[in-house]
């Protein structure tokens, strides 16, 4: 659709002196004549003859192709967003149009279009607008029959553009078809993985009960096998000998350990030999051995050498000759320990005790000038979607016109992170935590059904604690979040929600905890939007005699005006947080 389409071929004025016949047309051509004051007339698509052209009133004349004209369009730039709000559905569409006979040429003229197409293809795109939401991208072909069924029957446009013959392909763009292409890859591995499991698992049993048997065998063989050599492997000879049985070719090698043990166990006695002599020697020399003990000392002494030797550690006896000055043994004086020595510094001294320390106050310090406050505000706006259409409608448009202003005030959306969630049985999320600009996608809210306040309040505690870590490792300072809930009913699970919505609220429990404003209409209950709060002047509720649908765009306006006054306020440096009621509301400790 890039080359444009000019239905008006040709434009001359009406001659007024013609003598001769004037120009014929071709038979696709329809002529249409204009007077300089707007009025427009085709007389069946025939000019004028040359005696009605002198005294003619008209002085532009047009040419106008009849003909049909037929082209392909992509909707690109206009993507029809799927049910889930994230991906997108790929449009294409044949179609024919040509100008509606001479009503349409008039028309045409009338309208002065220089290019057909853009009115053609906006027709189309307004036609289309919305229809993928009723559709999950799984579904193209639904959403394909029902496309062809809104632009089946012919269409006359007010441009005298008469459209007819839409033929729409509808399929998947490139990112959700590798979606459902990864889904379907996924459905296939599991059901391949379940029909393998079974043989596996036999596989698997099977193996463990072979290694089971094989594992038996083998303790039993090293039961025997210990069995067998209990009585040769206790001494060192037993060892050798077993060597030298299960190695009969290497007799030398056996002699060879057989030569080292005895060498090795004739140094080990030598050796204690020497020690005990020189030991019993020192205790004679000082007195501290009886003359009876002789022997029996000697016997310990000495025995050590017989033991090392392979005997039995006994030695025989002798008369040992008196040693001068033998006296009978006394038990040494137990000394009284002497008392600690004072700890010298640089010198290893008793243990410390550890004396908790003592906490005092700091002394009072003079408070500076406020400084301007500089951060991120996280901002979450949770939408009751079971809301009706009209009411989801309002909300839409704020939703849009807040996207406009945060788009056009980029000082305000820099430090503004913002995120949309839709609340109904289930929350979703319509818009994750961004900085809306120019290039943000706009959020779409759902009509569903059901409520459930315990799935927003979770759904939020795990976001918050999420978005909240990835901004700050951004580097960013990040304020304490807001979040803007908005009902209009009774959840399905009654007062079970305290408890999410404690532990979402709790700072014990939470430390990214938010501050709640509240928003109450429609059938929303005033206890229950005055407890989300967090306090008292930040809940609201719509006045009785007020509509739903007027107290949903009064909300509306107030999320937008609120939002962007706030961070206004964070762009000039500063950081405090006020509401007001919107129009039509009041405080809910006053409904009550």
């Amino acid at each position: 659709m890039t080359q444009p389409v000019s239905l008006i071929v040709n434009q001359s004025p009406v001659p007024r002196m013609a003598v001769g016949p004037t120009k014929a047309t071709q038979p696709h051509l329809a002529v249409v004549y204009a007077t300089a004051a707007g009025e427009v007339v085709c007389f069946e698509g025939r000019p004028m003859k040359p005696t009605q052209q002198v005294f003619s009133k008209y002085c532009t004349r047009y040419e106008v192709d009849m003909r049909p004209q037929q082209r392909t369009a992509v909707l690109g730039r206009n993507p029809l967003i799927s049910a889930d709000g994230v991906h997108a559905f790929e449009v294409q569409v044949s179609f024919c149009f040509c100008v509606d006979g001479w009503q349409g040429a008039e028309n045409l003229v009338r309208s002065g279009l220089s290019d057909a197409l853009p009115v053609v293809h906006g027709w189309l795109v307004g036609r289309f607008h919305g229809a993928g939401q009723r559709f999950a991208i799984e579904d193209s072909f639904g959403l394909e029959r029902h496309l062809n069924q809104l632009c089946a029957a012919p269409v006359v446009l007010q441009e005298g553009l008469k459209v007819y013959g839409c033929r729409v392909s509808v399929r998947p763009d490139a990112a959700s078809l590798s979606h459902l292409e990864s889904l379907i890859e996924a459905r296939r591995r599991e059901a391949r993985g379940a029909a393998e499991h079974m043989p596996n698992t036999g596989d698997v049993v099977r193996k463990g009960e072979l290694e089971a048997l094989q594992q038996d065998f083998a303790i039993r063989a090293t039961a025997r096998q210990a069995a067998a050599l209990a009585e040769t492997l206790t001494t060192s000879e037993g060892l050798i000998r077993h060597y030298l049985i299960t190695h009969p070719h290497d007799a030398a090698g056996a002699f060879a350990m057989a030569r080292q043990l005895e060498e090795a166990r004739a140094a080990t006695a030598e050796l204690q030999n020497q020690r005990a002599l020189g030991l019993f020697q020192v205790m004679a020399e000082k007195g501290l051995i009886q003359a009876g003990d002789l022997d029996h000392v000697r016997q310990q002494l000495t025995g050590t050498v017989g033991r090392a030797t392979g005997g039995d550690g006994q030695l025989a006896s002798a008369v040992m000759p008196q040693l001068p000055g033998a006296r009978p043994w006394d038990a040494p004086q137990l000394q009284a320990a002497p008392a600690p020595a004072a700890a010298v510094p640089g010198s290893a001294g008793p243990t410390p005790t550890l004396v908790e320390p003592v906490v005092t106050e700091p002394a009072p310090r003079r408070t500076a000038a406020p400084a301007a406050v500089t951060g991120t505000a996280l901002i979450y706006l949770v939408l009751d979607e079971s809301l009706d259409r009209e009411c989801v409608g309002e909300l839409q448009r704020g939703l849009d016109a807040l996207h406009a202003a945060l788009s056009a005030a980029p000082d305000v959306s820099s430090v503004l992170r913002l995120c949309v969630l839709g609340m109904a049985d289930t929350t979703e999320q319509r818009l994750p935590l961004a900085r809306v600009g120019p290039g943000t996608r706009t959020p779409i809210l759902l009509a569903r059904r059901g409520l459930s306040y315990s799935q927003a309040f979770r759904t939020l505690k795990s976001l918050i604690g999420q978005d909240a870590t990835v901004v700050k490792s951004e580097g960013a300072q990040v304020l304490r979040p807001v979040v803007y809930f908005l009902t209009g009913g009774v959840p399905d699970e009654g007062n079970a929600w305290h408890t999410a919505f404690q532990e979402l609220t709790d700072p014990s429990a939470n430390p990214a905890a938010p501050r709640m404003v509240a928003l109450g209409l429609g059938r929303a209950e005033t206890p229950a939007v005055r407890t989300v709060a967090t306090f008292p002047e930040s809940a609201f509720m719509a006045a009785p005699h007020q509509d739903a649908a007027s107290a949903a765009h009064n909300c509306a306006a107030f999320l937008r005006d609120s939002v962007v006054g706030y961070g206004r306020r964070l762009a000039d440096g500063e950081a405090n947080f006020t509401v007001s009621p919107p129009d039509g509301f009041r405080r809910a400790e006053d409904a009550l």
